[in-house]
């Protein structure tokens, strides 16, 4: 064994949308179900998701969560 260890998880749902192409409303993205993420981490147990909601939000959580992430783990938690 190498002694890899899995420190979190990340989840991307990439939603549900189509582009339209006609009318003034060309070229944008109509959303039946938002994109969302969620990050787990397995140290600390605990959940962020993104503060916003939409593409651009989970977008710019997605490329941040892994640095931001302050992890909890080695602090003593009050019972």
């Amino acid at each position: 064994m190498n002694g890899l260890v899995v420190a979190g998880a990340l989840y991307v749902d990439l939603g549900d949308g189509r582009e339209s192409s006609k009318g003034d409303r060309a070229g944008q993205i109509q959303w039946r179900r938002l994109p969302r993420a969620r990050y787990e981490c397995l140290r600390c147990r605990t959940t962020e998701t993104p503060n916003g909601n939409g593409p651009g939000d989970v977008a710019r959580f997605v490329a941040t969560i892994r640095t931001s992430h302050t992890c909890r783990a080695g602090q003593s938690r009050a019972a």
